[in-house]
């Protein structure tokens, strides 16, 4: 069974300039996830999707396979994941010429994921044929039942169409749950390849928001907040 990790890492970003490769203990943030990755017994390969020659001389360093350069169409702000991972499997199927099981997409941005976490996740959609991606949750601090949008007439309208649900008492609702990005492993026949990225079977695999860190760095405060784990973290 092939099992690769990608880590997509462009050079763009609106939020924090360079933000893949800002340093965080005296380490570029794309250093925690090659390295984790790495560590697993249960990964194949970790490759490195890049449009940057600087990222892809640091992702080789730390140990990354990093064999080509990201076409600029599939790099820009609107680019979505599924044209990097297509282009990546395109890729795989000419250069190295065998299949991919299963994909373990790792973003650079959730560095502070421990190795049993990730691994526990492996088997699972290893073991049950039916999931096509198993995506990683937390259980949400704020439900989406008591959210709504502003028309341009400044009348509200809920965002989950529902008899008055948004006016009884939060513990009634149905637990909601927030896609994290601290893992997700696509079964490739299932998503990549028929155009998804997740497929028709989704695995909730979810964490412990006190047990790990599924911060995700987007901006400045988060790189701040980003310190506090490192005192604790080990990817065991």
């Amino acid at each position: 069974m092939n099992i690769v990790a990608l880590i997509p890492a462009r050079a763009g970003s609106k939020g924090i300039k360079n933000k893949n490769i800002k340093l965080i203990n005296k380490k570029p943030l794309i250093y925690y996830s090659i390295i984790l990755a790495i560590n697993s017994k249960l990964i194949n390969e970790v490759y490195v999707s890049t449009d940057s020659n600087k990222i892809k001389n640091i992702s080789l360093k730390y140990g990354a396979k990093v064999p080509f350069l990201r076409p600029k169409k599939f790099s820009e702000d609107n680019s979505s994941d599924l044209q990097v991972f297509k282009h990546f499997i395109n890729w795989y199927k000419k250069h190295i010429k065998k299949d991919i099981d299963y994909i373990v997409h790792l973003r650079p941005t959730t560095p502070f994921r421990k190795l049993v976490t990730i691994e526990k996740a492996i088997k699972i959609i290893k073991k049950n044929k039916k999931i096509t991606c198993l995506r990683s949750f937390t259980k949400s601090e704020f439900t989406p039942f008591k959210m709504w949008f502003k028309k341009n007439n400044n009348f509200a309208y809920p965002v989950i169409l529902s008899k008055n649900k948004h006016s009884i008492a939060r513990q009634l609702l149905p637990q909601s749950y927030d896609h994290n990005g601290y893992v997700d492993i696509l079964k490739v026949k299932n998503t990549i390849s028929n155009c998804s990225m997740t497929g028709k079977n989704i695995y909730l695999y979810e964490l412990n928001r006190e047990k790990e860190c599924c911060i995700d760095i987007d901006v400045k405060k988060d790189l701040k907040q980003s310190m506090k784990y490192l005192k604790n973290f080990s990817i065991k």
